[in-house]
């Protein structure tokens, strides 16, 4: 069924993230067919969860063949985890380029707190996906903060390492609190424009929010950073 399917599409059968080439240019339509289901299953992954969310609803959103998830992906799960790989690798290049970008310390941290509004903002799926996955006990999200976690926190250390900076705390409960602060927004979207009575992801309210966050962090950062950097 599954080649009959390939054959009809016009792709070569190939394991998962395979390159299919073929002679007559079909590689890039069966890239466009892996995109749009990449897409699709993203949606649907942050709406319900992985149980919730079906691989025939996925092919019918993407406008392709259900069949078509297990070629490009090898099944269901292989498709979650490359939506979960390519959110998160997203991010960690966003945040590390802005990171490693020359500048003080206090500078390049203030760039990846604006690479993260910025990637939150364009990315709506993102922060409830991630929410999905956490509320679900997701059993990749070990490996998923080993390969794209550590390495954000890790580059922050040298810069303040581990001491406790007065009444602050330490490194980790900032990390926290900082990171609460720009995400809750984006998560409680719903909740807080009917309380505010306003768009509170409005091109405007991110404004706002971004010159908050960067006041809220200059604060923190004064006491975590000496005076000079």
């Amino acid at each position: 069924m599954l080649t009959q399917v390939c054959k009809l599409s016009g792709v070569r059968m190939a394991s998962s993230g395979e390159a299919k080439t073929t002679p007559d240019g079909r590689e890039e339509r069966g890239d466009r067919t892996a995109q749009a289901l990449l897409a699709a299953a993203r949606s649907a992954f942050s709406r319900g969860g992985y149980a919730a969310a079906s691989v025939r609803d996925i092919a019918r959103a993407a406008g392709v063949n259900p069949a078509l998830v297990r070629y490009h992906f090898g099944s269901k799960e292989g498709l979650y985890r490359k939506v979960i790989d390519e959110a998160m690798s997203g991010l960690r290049t966003r945040l590390l380029a802005a990171f490693h970008q020359a500048g003080a310390p206090r500078e390049r941290i203030h760039r990846v707190i604006g690479a993260y509004l910025d990637h939150l903002a364009q990315e709506r799926d993102f922060p409830r996906l991630i929410q999905r996955a956490l509320l679900n006990n997701d059993p990749h999200l070990r490996r998923v903060a080993h390969e794209y976690l550590h390495p954000l926190v890790d580059t922050l250390k040298p810069f303040v390492g581990r001491r406790v900076a007065g009444t602050l705390g330490s490194l980790e409960e900032v990390i926290v609190s900082v990171f609460g602060a720009i995400i809750a927004p984006f998560l409680y979207e719903p909740l807080l424009n009917d309380l505010f009575r306003r768009d509170v992801l409005s091109p405007a309210a991110l404004k706002r929010r971004r010159r908050h966050i960067e006041a809220l962090v200059e604060i923190t950062l004064a006491q975590l950073l000496p005076e000079t950097v």
